[in-house]
C-alpha cells in the first residue's frame, strides 16, 4: 500500500512537471552597443611627438540568430545562437596634436546560455556567453603589426538584462561583459605597454517563437 501511495505521487508529480515543462523555439534579431574597455596608455613616444591610447566610443552593430527555452513553473533556460557584428573605437590622442580614431570590427558566433525566472510577462536573466570570432579588422596593427586583438578560440564572457514576452514576441534587453581577457599588451617600437582589453556591449532584441 505504502509502495503504491509513492507511486501515485511521484506519477502525479511528474504529471504535474510536464505540464509545467515548455520547451519553445524562434528567432530573433537586434542591434548591439559594443565597445572596448582597457587601461590607458600613456606617454607613448612617436618620433618628436607623444601620444596616448583611450577608450572611443560605442559602436552601432547587429545580430540575427535563434533562441530556444525550456520553462519549469516560473523558472527557465534559454540556450541561444546567433551571429553578432560588433567593434569599438580606440582614440590616439597626441599631447601637440590632433586626436585619430582607430577603428575595430569583428564577426563573431555568440552561444549565451541564461537562467531566469519568469514573472508574469516580465523576465529576469543571466548566464555564461561563449563567443567565437570568424573574422576581424582593426587598425591597432598600424602601431604593432603583428597585433590581434581578439582571440581565435573559443571566449567566455556573461549576459544579464530584462526581457518582456508579449504572446509570441519577446523584448530583451541585456548588457554582456567579458571573463576572459584579450590583448594584455601591445608592443610599439619595441616597448610592451599593458593593455588588458576586455570587450563588453549592450543588447536590444526582438524575439519572435514558433511554438
Amino acid at each position: 500500500m505504502k509502495k503504491l501511495l509513492i507511486v501515485i505521487v511521484v506519477s502525479l508529480f511528474a504529471i504535474q512537471v510536464a505540464d509545467a515543462q515548455l520547451f519553445k523555439y524562434g528567432l530573433k534579431g537586434g542591434i548591439g552597443f559594443s565597445n572596448l574597455s582597457f587601461s590607458d596608455v600613456t606617454g607613448i613616444e612617436d618620433g618628436n611627438d607623444v601620444y596616448n591610447l583611450v577608450t572611443g566610443d560605442a559602436v552601432t552593430g547587429f545580430q540575427i540568430g535563434a533562441q530556444t527555452r525550456i520553462k519549469i513553473a516560473m523558472f527557465f533556460v534559454q540556450p541561444e545562437l546567433y551571429f553578432n557584428a560588433g567593434g569599438a573605437t580606440v582614440e590616439q590622442v597626441y599631447e601637440n596634436g590632433p586626436t585619430e580614431l582607430l577603428n575595430i570590427k569583428y564577426n563573431s558566433i555568440d552561444l549565451p546560455v541564461l537562467l531566469g525566472v519568469k514573472l508574469g510577462p516580465v523576465r529576469l536573466m543571466l548566464g555564461p556567453s561563449g563567443s567565437y570570432v570568424m573574422k576581424e579588422e582593426n587598425d591597432l596593427t598600424s602601431l604593432d603589426p603583428d597585433y590581434s586583438l581578439l582571440s581565435s578560440s573559443m571566449t567566455w564572457g556573461w549576459q544579464g538584462g530584462i526581457g518582456v514576452d508579449l504572446s509570441k514576441f519577446t523584448i530583451d534587453l541585456r548588457y554582456e561583459g567579458s571573463l576572459s581577457k584579450f590583448a594584455e599588451s601591445i608592443t610599439i617600437d619595441g616597448r610592451d605597454y599593458i593593455l588588458d582589453a576586455r570587450p563588453n556591449q549592450i543588447l536590444i532584441s526582438l524575439g519572435y517563437w514558433f511554438k
